[in-house]
């Protein structure tokens, strides 16, 4: 039997997850087992995920990025790692938990309003799923650099290469992924008289264009967004832990490192973190890479049953989905200079919004004062005019 096509399973084809199969009717109901398990966390942890992930990741962004000029550059990467992530969180676990509850595919809803928004709407999405495990990827370096070599910091890892260095990975998965703009477009179907559908999917008139789509492309997606990010942070994370065990370990010279860095109390939490993320990482993307070997190799074969498909591919979700949301609780976890400056932030919100409140209800009571005096003159109520 052939999984490809039944509702929620991904070969990692070329459309982007963006697929509404669920919708296709004839197909024997799902109940049970697996599929309770698999409905009740689309239903009820995704959106969990997805307060999680936000509420938590928002004020993150912000403190990361002033902590790149003040304490280390690879802030920048983990702010913009956080961002991304945000944003797959949004559209991946919130379309799923959309589809859970709706019925329908929030993602299919907006490639189908234009043959602008198919093309735009899938290259962001495709790009954003190459450049963030890539981001983590520039991580691990640092890590490595932070750690096996402390005292090069302050010249080996500066705001200036984090720039240039985003810069060269942006322009060069842009151009991986540009023909987004002329090989997918929008089109219609008939599927009777009164009912037509939109779809979104590779409109590019070509049989060689056609067989690579087809053949080599999932192969190429694999490689860049899962096996070759996750190889190149183990072999870093091995040389990391190799050199712990084997080699002395370089002190780091503080009083030297004061110079170029105004943190650097935080800048030992923060390189810990970062760490942290990076096998974090690795851990969740060793799954999702055997997830996808087996989806490559078993495509078109009925050698899995369909219970074991699901079983994998919510496993594989949940891994991923609780990476790209509870990262941001490390942070909350294992750095007092963070926990120290959302302190300070919320302490200065509630502030201000108890003097807007103590200054709104003393205008109150003196428009009420005048209003009152206005409409009986002879109450006996004078109000003070003196500055």
């Amino acid at each position: 039997m052939d999984y490809s096509n039944l509702p929620g399973y991904d070969y990692g084809n070329y459309t982007l997850d963006l697929t509404d199969g669920f919708l296709i009717e004839d197909y024997p109901p799902l109940e049970g087992g697996i599929h309770s398990v698999k409905t009740t966390v689309e239903t009820y942890v995704y959106p969990l995920f997805l307060f999680l992930g936000t509420l938590l990741t928002l004020p993150l962004i912000i403190l990361l990025y002033r902590f790149s000029y003040v304490v280390w550059s690879s802030c920048f990467f983990l702010s913009i790692t956080l961002i991304l992530d945000l944003v797959l969180l949004c559209v991946f676990c919130g379309n799923d938990w959309y589809i859970a509850v709706y019925q329908k595919s929030l993602s299919n809803d907006i490639v189908s309003m234009s043959n602008a928004s198919c093309k735009v709407y899938s290259f962001l999405i495709s790009f954003i799923k190459y450049l963030s495990p890539w981001v983590m990827v520039v991580i691990s370096v640092d890590v490595f650099i932070s750690m096996n070599y402390p005292n090069r910091i302050y010249w080996m890892c500066t705001r200036e290469r984090a720039n240039a260095t985003l810069l060269l990975i942006v322009v060069l998965l842009t151009f991986i992924n540009l023909h987004y703009f002329w090989t997918f477009g929008l089109t219609e179907k008939n599927i009777d008289m009164f009912q037509v559908i939109r779809l979104c999917h590779l409109t590019y008139q070509d049989r060689t264009m056609e067989v690579f789509t087809e053949k080599v492309q999932p192969y190429i997606d694999f490689l860049f967004t899962k096996l070759i990010p996750f190889l190149v942070t183990s072999i870093f994370l091995f040389i990391v832990a190799f050199s712990y065990c084997t080699k002395p370990r370089q002190k780091f010279d503080i009083h030297h490192l004061k110079n170029y860095f105004l943190e650097v109390e935080a800048l030992f939490q923060m390189r810990i973190l970062a760490l942290i993320l990076c096998i974090w990482f690795a851990v969740v993307y060793l799954y999702r890479s055997v997830h996808e070997v087996l989806a490559l190799k078993f495509r078109n074969s009925d050698t899995l049953a369909y219970e074991t498909v699901v079983t994998i591919e919510v496993t594989d979700k949940l891994l991923y989905y609780s990476f790209l949301s509870c990262k941001s609780l490390l942070f909350y976890i294992f750095s007092a200079k963070v926990r120290r400056y959302i302190k300070e932030w919320v302490v200065g919100g509630y502030r201000a919004m108890t003097r807007r409140s103590h200054h709104y209800k003393k205008t109150q009571q003196s428009q009420n004062l005048i209003q009152e005096s206005e409409e009986n003159p002879d109450s006996g109520i004078k109000l003070s005019t003196d500055v």
